[in-house]
Protein backbone atom coordinates (compact mmCIF):
# COMPACT_ATOMS: atom_id res chain seq x y z
CA UNK A 1 0.00 0.00 0.00
CA UNK A 2 1.15 3.27 -0.74
CA UNK A 3 1.88 5.80 2.14
CA UNK A 4 -0.88 8.16 1.13
CA UNK A 5 -3.94 5.72 1.05
CA UNK A 6 -2.17 3.61 4.12
CA UNK A 7 -2.08 6.89 6.52
CA UNK A 8 -5.32 8.10 4.66
CA UNK A 9 -6.94 4.78 5.82
CA UNK A 10 -5.00 5.10 9.52
CA UNK A 11 -6.62 8.84 10.28
CA UNK A 12 -10.37 7.69 9.29
CA UNK A 13 -9.93 4.90 11.08
CA UNK A 14 -8.52 6.19 14.52
CA UNK A 15 -10.70 8.31 16.71
CA UNK A 16 -13.76 6.41 14.41
CA UNK A 17 -15.70 6.65 17.54
CA UNK A 18 -16.19 8.32 21.07
CA UNK A 19 -17.69 5.77 22.98
CA UNK A 20 -20.32 6.53 25.77
CA UNK A 21 -21.21 5.05 28.87
CA UNK A 22 -23.44 2.44 29.00
CA UNK A 23 -26.72 3.32 30.52
CA UNK A 24 -28.99 0.50 29.33
CA UNK A 25 -29.59 -2.76 31.69
CA UNK A 26 -28.18 -6.02 29.14
CA UNK A 27 -29.76 -8.02 31.92
CA UNK A 28 -33.27 -6.92 32.10
CA UNK A 29 -35.52 -9.31 30.01
CA UNK A 30 -38.04 -7.72 27.96
CA UNK A 31 -39.86 -9.26 25.00
CA UNK A 32 -38.73 -6.62 22.56
CA UNK A 33 -35.78 -6.32 19.87
CA UNK A 34 -34.00 -3.09 18.32
CA UNK A 35 -32.43 -3.71 15.02
CA UNK A 36 -30.56 -0.64 14.10
CA UNK A 37 -30.70 -0.17 9.66
CA UNK A 38 -28.67 2.65 8.51
CA UNK A 39 -31.03 3.66 5.64
CA UNK A 40 -34.72 4.29 5.83
CA UNK A 41 -37.35 2.32 3.02
CA UNK A 42 -38.32 4.26 0.49
CA UNK A 43 -41.56 1.90 0.41
CA UNK A 44 -42.86 -1.02 2.02
CA UNK A 45 -44.43 -1.98 -1.77
CA UNK A 46 -42.11 -5.07 -2.71
CA UNK A 47 -43.30 -4.63 -6.22
CA UNK A 48 -41.89 -1.04 -6.76
CA UNK A 49 -38.72 -0.83 -4.58
CA UNK A 50 -36.09 -3.16 -4.38
CA UNK A 51 -33.73 -1.05 -1.64
CA UNK A 52 -32.13 -3.48 0.54
CA UNK A 53 -33.34 -1.38 3.36
CA UNK A 54 -36.80 -2.22 2.19
CA UNK A 55 -36.39 -5.49 1.65
CA UNK A 56 -35.40 -5.97 5.62
CA UNK A 57 -38.05 -3.68 6.17
CA UNK A 58 -41.06 -5.85 4.24
CA UNK A 59 -39.42 -9.23 5.28
CA UNK A 60 -41.43 -9.73 8.84
CA UNK A 61 -44.42 -8.33 6.86
CA UNK A 62 -44.53 -10.33 4.21
CA UNK A 63 -45.03 -14.33 2.98
CA UNK A 64 -44.15 -15.50 -0.29
CA UNK A 65 -44.37 -18.64 -1.62
CA UNK A 66 -40.84 -20.21 -1.48
CA UNK A 67 -38.07 -18.20 0.25
CA UNK A 68 -34.53 -18.61 0.83
CA UNK A 69 -32.96 -19.93 4.11
CA UNK A 70 -29.19 -18.49 5.50
CA UNK A 71 -27.09 -21.32 3.63
CA UNK A 72 -28.65 -20.32 0.76
CA UNK A 73 -31.43 -22.70 0.20
CA UNK A 74 -34.70 -22.38 -1.30
CA UNK A 75 -37.21 -23.24 1.45
CA UNK A 76 -41.63 -23.68 1.14
CA UNK A 77 -43.30 -20.60 2.80
CA UNK A 78 -46.86 -20.33 1.75
CA UNK A 79 -46.34 -23.33 -0.54
CA UNK A 80 -46.04 -26.71 0.95
CA UNK A 81 -43.31 -28.06 -1.30
CA UNK A 82 -40.49 -26.00 -3.15
CA UNK A 83 -41.54 -27.42 -6.44
CA UNK A 84 -38.91 -29.21 -9.01
CA UNK A 85 -38.31 -31.56 -11.69
CA UNK A 86 -37.95 -34.40 -9.56
CA UNK A 87 -41.02 -34.26 -7.44
CA UNK A 88 -43.19 -33.43 -10.45
CA UNK A 89 -44.62 -29.91 -9.56
CA UNK A 90 -42.15 -28.73 -12.82
CA UNK A 91 -42.86 -30.21 -15.99
CA UNK A 92 -41.92 -29.04 -20.03
CA UNK A 93 -44.38 -28.16 -22.05
CA UNK A 94 -43.64 -27.82 -25.62
CA UNK A 95 -40.95 -24.88 -25.66
CA UNK A 96 -42.26 -23.89 -22.48
CA UNK A 97 -42.70 -25.33 -18.92
CA UNK A 98 -45.43 -25.19 -15.48
CA UNK A 99 -44.86 -24.90 -12.23
CA UNK A 100 -47.61 -25.87 -9.83
CA UNK A 101 -47.87 -24.66 -6.13
CA UNK A 102 -49.92 -26.28 -3.48
CA UNK A 103 -50.55 -23.26 -1.04
CA UNK A 104 -50.76 -24.07 2.81
CA UNK A 105 -54.02 -22.87 4.69
CA UNK A 106 -52.67 -19.08 5.30
CA UNK A 107 -54.36 -15.54 6.59
CA UNK A 108 -53.22 -12.41 5.98
CA UNK A 109 -53.13 -10.13 8.99
CA UNK A 110 -56.67 -8.75 8.22
CA UNK A 111 -57.73 -12.25 9.06
CA UNK A 112 -58.61 -12.84 5.04
CA UNK A 113 -57.68 -16.19 3.61
CA UNK A 114 -54.56 -16.31 1.13
CA UNK A 115 -55.13 -18.04 -2.53
CA UNK A 116 -54.10 -18.40 -5.35
CA UNK A 117 -56.28 -16.00 -6.81
CA UNK A 118 -53.83 -13.54 -4.83
CA UNK A 119 -50.73 -15.08 -6.96
CA UNK A 120 -52.72 -14.22 -9.85
CA UNK A 121 -53.25 -10.99 -8.76
CA UNK A 122 -49.36 -10.32 -7.77
CA UNK A 123 -48.13 -11.26 -11.33
CA UNK A 124 -50.82 -8.80 -13.13
CA UNK A 125 -49.76 -5.82 -10.54
CA UNK A 126 -45.73 -6.43 -11.65
CA UNK A 127 -47.18 -6.27 -15.62
CA UNK A 128 -49.43 -3.72 -15.52
CA UNK A 129 -47.98 -1.31 -17.16
CA UNK A 130 -49.11 1.86 -14.82
CA UNK A 131 -47.54 0.46 -12.09
CA UNK A 132 -43.51 1.21 -11.30
CA UNK A 133 -42.47 -2.28 -10.73
CA UNK A 134 -38.74 -2.29 -10.01
CA UNK A 135 -38.47 -5.16 -12.93
CA UNK A 136 -40.83 -7.23 -14.96
CA UNK A 137 -38.14 -9.83 -15.95
CA UNK A 138 -39.73 -13.42 -15.43
CA UNK A 139 -43.11 -12.29 -15.01
CA UNK A 140 -43.16 -11.20 -18.84
CA UNK A 141 -42.56 -14.73 -19.63
CA UNK A 142 -45.99 -16.44 -17.50
CA UNK A 143 -48.42 -16.56 -20.37
CA UNK A 144 -51.64 -17.37 -17.73
CA UNK A 145 -51.98 -18.93 -14.10
CA UNK A 146 -54.33 -21.40 -13.22
CA UNK A 147 -56.18 -21.84 -10.18
CA UNK A 148 -58.18 -25.00 -9.83
CA UNK A 149 -58.88 -24.35 -6.06
CA UNK A 150 -58.06 -21.67 -4.04
CA UNK A 151 -55.26 -23.39 -2.43
CA UNK A 152 -53.06 -24.21 -5.81
CA UNK A 153 -51.82 -21.79 -8.68
CA UNK A 154 -50.25 -24.01 -11.73
CA UNK A 155 -48.25 -20.95 -13.61
CA UNK A 156 -47.43 -21.32 -16.94
CA UNK A 157 -44.46 -19.76 -18.61
CA UNK A 158 -44.55 -19.31 -22.70
CA UNK A 159 -40.72 -20.60 -22.87
CA UNK A 160 -38.32 -22.10 -19.94
CA UNK A 161 -37.38 -19.69 -17.23
CA UNK A 162 -34.96 -21.35 -14.78
CA UNK A 163 -34.95 -18.98 -12.14
CA UNK A 164 -38.39 -19.50 -11.68
CA UNK A 165 -38.36 -19.83 -7.76
CA UNK A 166 -37.08 -16.05 -7.72
CA UNK A 167 -40.68 -14.39 -8.43
CA UNK A 168 -42.41 -15.54 -5.32
CA UNK A 169 -40.74 -13.98 -2.68
CA UNK A 170 -43.94 -11.91 -1.56
CA UNK A 171 -47.03 -11.85 -2.39
CA UNK A 172 -50.01 -9.32 -2.54
CA UNK A 173 -53.35 -9.16 -1.11
CA UNK A 174 -55.97 -8.70 -4.23
CA UNK A 175 -58.77 -8.03 -1.83
CA UNK A 176 -57.03 -4.37 -0.54
CA UNK A 177 -55.22 -3.81 -3.73
CA UNK A 178 -57.23 -4.35 -6.59
CA UNK A 179 -58.78 -0.89 -6.40
CA UNK A 180 -55.82 0.99 -5.80
CA UNK A 181 -54.55 -0.44 -8.94
CA UNK A 182 -57.22 0.01 -11.10
CA UNK A 183 -57.32 3.55 -10.20
CA UNK A 184 -55.30 6.27 -12.09
CA UNK A 185 -53.45 9.97 -10.27
CA UNK A 186 -52.77 10.42 -13.76
CA UNK A 187 -53.03 8.70 -16.77
CA UNK A 188 -50.47 6.04 -16.94
CA UNK A 189 -49.48 6.19 -13.15
CA UNK A 190 -51.41 3.63 -10.96
CA UNK A 191 -52.47 4.91 -7.74
CA UNK A 192 -50.94 1.78 -6.80
CA UNK A 193 -47.19 3.41 -6.86
CA UNK A 194 -48.36 6.05 -4.07
CA UNK A 195 -51.16 4.52 -2.07
CA UNK A 196 -51.09 4.67 1.92
CA UNK A 197 -50.43 1.18 2.06
CA UNK A 198 -47.31 1.29 0.75
CA UNK A 199 -46.34 2.71 4.44
CA UNK A 200 -48.98 0.59 6.13
CA UNK A 201 -48.94 -2.76 4.30
CA UNK A 202 -51.24 -5.77 4.95
CA UNK A 203 -49.13 -9.11 4.38
CA UNK A 204 -49.41 -12.49 5.77
CA UNK A 205 -45.89 -12.72 7.35
CA UNK A 206 -44.83 -13.09 11.29
CA UNK A 207 -45.44 -9.58 12.18
CA UNK A 208 -47.99 -6.39 10.99
CA UNK A 209 -46.93 -3.39 11.25
CA UNK A 210 -47.81 -0.78 14.23
CA UNK A 211 -46.12 2.25 13.06
CA UNK A 212 -43.94 4.04 11.00
CA UNK A 213 -42.43 7.15 12.25
CA UNK A 214 -40.88 8.99 9.46
CA UNK A 215 -37.26 9.18 10.47
CA UNK A 216 -37.01 7.18 13.49
CA UNK A 217 -38.25 3.91 13.61
CA UNK A 218 -41.01 1.22 12.37
CA UNK A 219 -42.35 -0.93 15.11
CA UNK A 220 -43.91 -4.31 14.71
CA UNK A 221 -46.16 -6.46 16.55
CA UNK A 222 -46.92 -10.05 15.75
CA UNK A 223 -49.54 -11.18 13.33
CA UNK A 224 -52.20 -12.99 15.13
CA UNK A 225 -53.62 -14.95 12.11
CA UNK A 226 -49.88 -16.11 10.71
CA UNK A 227 -49.96 -19.54 9.61
CA UNK A 228 -46.29 -20.51 11.66
CA UNK A 229 -45.56 -20.63 15.09
CA UNK A 230 -46.35 -17.51 16.94
CA UNK A 231 -43.06 -14.61 17.24
CA UNK A 232 -42.07 -14.98 20.94
CA UNK A 233 -41.43 -10.98 20.67
CA UNK A 234 -44.46 -8.45 21.57
CA UNK A 235 -42.34 -5.80 19.45
CA UNK A 236 -39.67 -5.77 16.54
CA UNK A 237 -38.19 -2.09 16.22
CA UNK A 238 -36.71 -1.24 13.22
CA UNK A 239 -34.11 2.22 14.13
CA UNK A 240 -33.18 4.29 11.06
CA UNK A 241 -29.43 5.18 12.33
CA UNK A 242 -27.73 6.57 9.18
CA UNK A 243 -24.73 7.00 10.92
CA UNK A 244 -22.34 4.59 11.66
CA UNK A 245 -21.04 5.95 14.64
CA UNK A 246 -24.25 6.73 16.17
CA UNK A 247 -25.22 2.99 15.67
CA UNK A 248 -21.75 2.40 17.41
CA UNK A 249 -22.71 4.45 20.55
CA UNK A 250 -26.15 3.13 20.56
CA UNK A 251 -25.65 -0.55 20.81
CA UNK A 252 -22.96 0.44 23.50
CA UNK A 253 -25.91 2.30 25.61
CA UNK A 254 -28.46 -0.45 24.94
CA UNK A 255 -30.97 1.29 22.67
CA UNK A 256 -30.05 -0.89 20.02
CA UNK A 257 -29.81 -4.57 20.14
CA UNK A 258 -28.43 -5.65 16.67
CA UNK A 259 -26.19 -3.65 14.70
CA UNK A 260 -25.91 -4.80 11.02
CA UNK A 261 -23.28 -4.04 8.20
CA UNK A 262 -21.23 -2.85 11.05
CA UNK A 263 -18.04 -0.60 10.02
CA UNK A 264 -14.80 -2.51 8.98
CA UNK A 265 -13.49 0.35 10.85
CA UNK A 266 -15.41 -0.46 14.31
CA UNK A 267 -14.50 -3.99 14.32
CA UNK A 268 -11.70 -3.85 16.28
CA UNK A 269 -13.71 -2.16 19.00
CA UNK A 270 -17.28 -4.32 18.62
CA UNK A 271 -15.32 -7.29 19.67
CA UNK A 272 -13.95 -5.69 23.09
CA UNK A 273 -17.23 -4.30 23.70
CA UNK A 274 -18.85 -6.35 26.68
CA UNK A 275 -21.81 -7.61 26.69
CA UNK A 276 -21.98 -8.14 22.55
CA UNK A 277 -20.77 -11.15 20.11
CA UNK A 278 -19.72 -10.13 16.55
CA UNK A 279 -20.66 -12.25 14.01
CA UNK A 280 -19.21 -12.80 10.61
CA UNK A 281 -20.76 -14.01 7.19
CA UNK A 282 -19.48 -13.84 4.13
CA UNK A 283 -22.17 -12.69 2.21
CA UNK A 284 -23.52 -12.56 -2.10
CA UNK A 285 -23.52 -8.96 -1.73
CA UNK A 286 -20.74 -7.26 -3.47
CA UNK A 287 -19.17 -3.15 -3.50
CA UNK A 288 -18.88 -2.23 -7.10
CA UNK A 289 -18.62 1.28 -9.29
CA UNK A 290 -21.45 1.84 -11.70
CA UNK A 291 -20.14 3.60 -15.11
CA UNK A 292 -23.03 5.62 -16.47
CA UNK A 293 -21.79 4.42 -20.03
CA UNK A 294 -24.56 7.25 -21.85
CA UNK A 295 -21.56 9.52 -20.31
CA UNK A 296 -19.65 11.50 -23.35
CA UNK A 297 -16.15 9.84 -21.62
CA UNK A 298 -17.05 6.98 -19.78
CA UNK A 299 -18.97 5.53 -23.19
CA UNK A 300 -15.07 4.44 -24.12
CA UNK A 301 -14.07 1.30 -22.51
CA UNK A 302 -10.59 1.72 -22.74
CA UNK A 303 -11.17 4.54 -19.68
CA UNK A 304 -12.84 2.25 -17.67
CA UNK A 305 -10.02 -0.42 -18.52
CA UNK A 306 -7.54 1.87 -17.08
CA UNK A 307 -9.51 2.41 -13.80
CA UNK A 308 -9.76 -1.59 -13.50
CA UNK A 309 -5.84 -1.16 -13.65
CA UNK A 310 -5.47 1.43 -11.71
CA UNK A 311 -7.20 0.38 -8.56
CA UNK A 312 -5.60 -2.22 -6.51
CA UNK A 313 -8.52 -3.56 -4.58
CA UNK A 314 -6.14 -6.04 -2.54
CA UNK A 315 -4.94 -3.38 -0.85
CA UNK A 316 -8.44 -1.79 -0.38
CA UNK A 317 -9.62 -4.85 1.63
CA UNK A 318 -6.59 -5.43 3.91
CA UNK A 319 -5.85 -1.93 4.67
CA UNK A 320 -10.14 -0.88 5.25
CA UNK A 321 -11.46 -4.34 5.24
CA UNK A 322 -8.83 -6.23 7.62
CA UNK A 323 -8.81 -8.72 4.79
CA UNK A 324 -12.40 -9.89 5.71
CA UNK A 325 -14.21 -7.95 2.39
CA UNK A 326 -11.95 -10.21 -0.56
CA UNK A 327 -11.54 -8.85 -4.21
CA UNK A 328 -14.39 -9.25 -6.25
CA UNK A 329 -14.57 -10.21 -9.96
CA UNK A 330 -17.65 -9.81 -12.05
CA UNK A 331 -21.21 -10.19 -11.11
CA UNK A 332 -21.53 -13.25 -9.29
CA UNK A 333 -19.89 -14.68 -6.23
CA UNK A 334 -17.28 -16.92 -5.61
CA UNK A 335 -19.78 -18.73 -2.74
CA UNK A 336 -21.40 -19.57 -5.59
CA UNK A 337 -19.28 -22.20 -6.56
CA UNK A 338 -21.56 -23.47 -9.45
CA UNK A 339 -21.74 -19.87 -11.48
CA UNK A 340 -18.42 -18.48 -10.81
CA UNK A 341 -16.12 -18.04 -13.58
CA UNK A 342 -12.25 -17.81 -11.76
CA UNK A 343 -10.73 -17.29 -15.32
CA UNK A 344 -11.04 -13.46 -14.73
CA UNK A 345 -9.60 -13.15 -11.82
CA UNK A 346 -6.33 -12.58 -13.37
CA UNK A 347 -8.00 -9.83 -16.26
CA UNK A 348 -7.05 -7.04 -14.71
CA UNK A 349 -4.08 -6.86 -11.98
CA UNK A 350 -3.15 -3.60 -9.98
CA UNK A 351 -0.94 -2.57 -13.00
CA UNK A 352 -0.99 1.79 -12.96
CA UNK A 353 1.96 1.68 -15.67
CA UNK A 354 -0.61 -0.48 -18.35
CA UNK A 355 -3.41 1.67 -17.24
CA UNK A 356 -1.01 5.04 -18.44
CA UNK A 357 -0.14 2.91 -21.01
CA UNK A 358 -3.54 2.35 -22.58
CA UNK A 359 -4.86 5.82 -21.88
CA UNK A 360 -1.43 7.11 -23.66
CA UNK A 361 -2.53 5.02 -26.57
CA UNK A 362 -6.15 6.27 -26.41
CA UNK A 363 -4.54 9.63 -26.88
CA UNK A 364 -5.38 10.51 -23.08
CA UNK A 365 -2.50 12.97 -22.43
CA UNK A 366 -1.09 14.28 -19.25
CA UNK A 367 -2.16 18.41 -18.63
CA UNK A 368 0.41 20.81 -16.52
CA UNK A 369 -1.67 19.48 -13.66
CA UNK A 370 -1.08 15.80 -14.31
CA UNK A 371 -4.75 15.57 -15.30
CA UNK A 372 -5.23 13.66 -18.80
CA UNK A 373 -7.30 15.43 -21.43
CA UNK A 374 -8.46 14.65 -25.26
CA UNK A 375 -10.15 17.22 -27.86
CA UNK A 376 -10.29 19.51 -24.83
CA UNK A 377 -12.04 17.25 -22.35
CA UNK A 378 -10.36 16.08 -19.13
CA UNK A 379 -10.64 12.76 -17.35
CA UNK A 380 -12.42 14.32 -14.42
CA UNK A 381 -15.63 12.74 -13.07
CA UNK A 382 -17.75 13.01 -9.94
CA UNK A 383 -18.32 10.09 -7.85
CA UNK A 384 -21.51 9.48 -5.31
CA UNK A 385 -22.28 6.99 -2.75
CA UNK A 386 -24.71 7.02 0.60
CA UNK A 387 -23.90 9.55 2.78
CA UNK A 388 -22.65 8.14 6.36
CA UNK A 389 -21.21 4.44 5.29
CA UNK A 390 -17.89 5.34 6.85
CA UNK A 391 -16.24 2.69 4.89
CA UNK A 392 -17.51 3.44 1.61
CA UNK A 393 -16.48 6.90 1.86
CA UNK A 394 -13.03 5.78 3.10
CA UNK A 395 -13.16 3.86 -0.26
CA UNK A 396 -14.04 6.76 -2.09
CA UNK A 397 -11.31 8.31 -0.86
CA UNK A 398 -8.43 6.01 -1.99
CA UNK A 399 -10.23 4.76 -5.01
CA UNK A 400 -9.86 8.76 -5.61
CA UNK A 401 -5.68 8.31 -4.92
CA UNK A 402 -5.31 5.79 -7.04
CA UNK A 403 -6.78 7.54 -9.99
CA UNK A 404 -5.18 10.89 -9.47
CA UNK A 405 -1.56 8.73 -9.70
CA UNK A 406 -2.61 7.62 -13.32
CA UNK A 407 -4.24 11.16 -14.46
CA UNK A 408 -7.72 10.74 -13.75
CA UNK A 409 -9.64 13.33 -11.69
CA UNK A 410 -12.47 11.88 -8.91
CA UNK A 411 -14.41 14.52 -7.22
CA UNK A 412 -16.91 13.36 -4.23
CA UNK A 413 -20.51 14.37 -3.90
CA UNK A 414 -22.52 12.14 -1.91
CA UNK A 415 -25.99 12.01 -0.47
CA UNK A 416 -28.91 10.73 1.20
CA UNK A 417 -29.94 6.71 0.22
CA UNK A 418 -33.56 7.87 -1.32
CA UNK A 419 -31.31 10.51 -3.37
CA UNK A 420 -29.19 7.80 -4.92
CA UNK A 421 -31.86 5.00 -5.28
CA UNK A 422 -35.41 6.63 -4.86
CA UNK A 423 -37.81 5.56 -7.75
CA UNK A 424 -38.68 7.76 -9.88
CA UNK A 425 -36.65 10.24 -9.88
CA UNK A 426 -33.49 9.08 -7.81
CA UNK A 427 -29.70 9.16 -9.19
CA UNK A 428 -29.21 5.70 -10.72
CA UNK A 429 -32.72 5.89 -11.73
CA UNK A 430 -32.78 9.06 -13.68
CA UNK A 431 -28.79 8.70 -15.06
CA UNK A 432 -28.15 11.45 -13.52
CA UNK A 433 -24.80 10.26 -12.47
CA UNK A 434 -21.06 9.17 -13.44
CA UNK A 435 -19.72 6.88 -11.52
CA UNK A 436 -21.72 5.72 -8.37
CA UNK A 437 -20.36 3.33 -5.40
CA UNK A 438 -23.25 0.98 -3.87
CA UNK A 439 -23.90 -2.53 -3.42
CA UNK A 440 -25.41 -5.91 -5.52
CA UNK A 441 -26.73 -8.63 -3.94
CA UNK A 442 -25.90 -12.09 -6.96
CA UNK A 443 -28.37 -14.77 -6.24
CA UNK A 444 -28.10 -18.14 -5.99
CA UNK A 445 -29.72 -19.10 -8.83
CA UNK A 446 -28.99 -16.60 -11.10
CA UNK A 447 -30.34 -14.33 -13.87
CA UNK A 448 -28.89 -11.74 -15.32
CA UNK A 449 -31.43 -10.10 -17.71
CA UNK A 450 -32.73 -7.35 -15.49
CA UNK A 451 -29.19 -5.86 -14.68
CA UNK A 452 -27.50 -6.58 -17.53
CA UNK A 453 -29.92 -6.56 -20.55
CA UNK A 454 -30.18 -3.73 -22.90
CA UNK A 455 -34.13 -3.80 -22.56
CA UNK A 456 -34.00 -3.04 -18.95
CA UNK A 457 -32.75 0.03 -18.76
CA UNK A 458 -34.75 1.95 -16.06
CA UNK A 459 -37.26 2.54 -15.61
CA UNK A 460 -37.86 -0.56 -17.16
CA UNK A 461 -35.46 -2.33 -15.05
CA UNK A 462 -32.21 -2.13 -13.13
CA UNK A 463 -29.35 -1.83 -16.14
CA UNK A 464 -28.43 1.93 -14.91
CA UNK A 465 -25.31 1.02 -16.08
CA UNK A 466 -26.95 1.53 -19.78
CA UNK A 467 -24.68 -1.08 -20.98
CA UNK A 468 -25.64 -2.71 -23.99
CA UNK A 469 -24.02 -5.61 -25.61
CA UNK A 470 -26.17 -7.84 -27.96
CA UNK A 471 -24.51 -10.58 -27.22
CA UNK A 472 -24.87 -10.43 -23.43
CA UNK A 473 -28.74 -9.54 -24.60
CA UNK A 474 -28.56 -12.93 -25.97
CA UNK A 475 -26.92 -14.68 -23.13
CA UNK A 476 -28.92 -13.37 -20.16
CA UNK A 477 -32.27 -14.59 -21.96
CA UNK A 478 -30.32 -17.93 -22.83
CA UNK A 479 -29.05 -18.48 -18.96
CA UNK A 480 -32.88 -18.27 -18.10
CA UNK A 481 -33.95 -20.18 -20.93
CA UNK A 482 -32.58 -23.15 -19.95
CA UNK A 483 -32.97 -25.88 -16.92
CA UNK A 484 -29.62 -27.49 -18.02
CA UNK A 485 -27.03 -27.04 -15.37
CA UNK A 486 -24.08 -27.48 -17.09
CA UNK A 487 -25.28 -25.23 -20.01
CA UNK A 488 -26.22 -23.04 -17.63
CA UNK A 489 -23.04 -22.90 -15.74
CA UNK A 490 -20.98 -22.14 -19.38
CA UNK A 491 -23.50 -19.41 -19.90
CA UNK A 492 -23.22 -17.81 -16.98
CA UNK A 493 -19.40 -17.67 -16.96
CA UNK A 494 -19.16 -16.16 -20.58
CA UNK A 495 -21.70 -13.29 -19.36
CA UNK A 496 -19.24 -12.55 -16.04
CA UNK A 497 -16.14 -12.47 -19.19
CA UNK A 498 -17.96 -10.51 -21.52
CA UNK A 499 -18.78 -7.75 -18.41
CA UNK A 500 -15.32 -7.86 -17.09
CA UNK A 501 -13.98 -7.36 -20.37
CA UNK A 502 -16.59 -4.32 -21.48
CA UNK A 503 -15.94 -2.83 -17.93
CA UNK A 504 -19.40 -1.34 -17.17
CA UNK A 505 -19.16 -2.05 -13.55
CA UNK A 506 -16.10 -2.68 -11.37
CA UNK A 507 -16.74 -4.99 -8.97
CA UNK A 508 -14.38 -4.24 -5.96
CA UNK A 509 -15.18 -6.38 -2.94
CA UNK A 510 -17.51 -9.46 -1.76
CA UNK A 511 -18.70 -8.45 1.80
CA UNK A 512 -18.01 -10.16 4.78
CA UNK A 513 -21.25 -9.26 6.51
CA UNK A 514 -20.18 -7.55 9.98
CA UNK A 515 -23.50 -7.71 12.73
CA UNK A 516 -22.86 -7.15 16.36
CA UNK A 517 -25.69 -8.48 18.59
CA UNK A 518 -26.44 -8.16 22.28
CA UNK A 519 -26.17 -11.37 24.10
CA UNK A 520 -29.59 -11.10 25.30
CA UNK A 521 -30.75 -11.50 21.52
CA UNK A 522 -31.26 -15.50 20.77
CA UNK A 523 -32.66 -17.13 17.06
CA UNK A 524 -30.43 -14.28 15.08
CA UNK A 525 -29.04 -16.04 12.06
CA UNK A 526 -27.49 -13.69 9.68
CA UNK A 527 -28.65 -14.92 5.71
CA UNK A 528 -25.86 -13.81 3.12
CA UNK A 529 -28.27 -13.56 0.14
CA UNK A 530 -30.82 -10.81 -0.99
CA UNK A 531 -33.31 -12.11 1.48
CA UNK A 532 -31.29 -10.55 4.22
CA UNK A 533 -31.17 -10.80 8.32
CA UNK A 534 -34.72 -10.11 9.03
CA UNK A 535 -35.78 -13.86 6.85
CA UNK A 536 -36.76 -15.63 10.29
CA UNK A 537 -38.17 -12.81 12.94
CA UNK A 538 -40.28 -15.41 13.74
CA UNK A 539 -37.50 -17.42 15.55
CA UNK A 540 -35.93 -14.36 17.12
CA UNK A 541 -36.15 -14.55 21.06
CA UNK A 542 -34.99 -12.21 24.02
CA UNK A 543 -33.29 -15.01 26.43
CA UNK A 544 -32.98 -15.10 29.63
CA UNK A 545 -30.42 -13.53 31.79
CA UNK A 546 -28.80 -14.59 34.74
CA UNK A 547 -29.62 -12.13 37.89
Amino acid sequence: MRAGSLGLAVALGAGMVACAPATADRGAPRQVIVIEEQQEPDSLNPIISNMMASVDAMSPIFSGLVQVDNKMHFFPDLALQVPTLENGLVKLEGKGMSVTFHMRHARWSDGVPVTSKDVVFTWKVDMNPTVMASSRDGFDRITRIDTPDPYTAIVHFKSIYAPYLNLWGTILPEHLLAKDVAEQDRPGDSHFNHCKWNRHPIGSGPFKIKDWVSGDHITYVPNPYYYGHKPRLKELIMKFVPDQNSAFIQLESGDIDIYQSAAITQYDQLKAMPGIKVLTTPALEYDHLDFNTHDPILKDPVVRRAMAYAINDEKLSKIIYKGLYTPAYGDQSPLNKLYFNPAIESMYPYDPAKAEQILDADGWKPGPDGIRARDGKRLSFTIVTTAGMKPRELTERVVQYYLRKVGIRLNIENVQADTLFGRPDGLLNTGKFQIALFAWISSPDPDDVFLWNSHQFPPNGENDTFYSNPEVDRLTVAGDSTIDVAKRQAIYKRIQYDLWRDMPMLSLLNWTAIDAINDRVGGFRPNPTSAGNLWNTQDWYVKEQPK
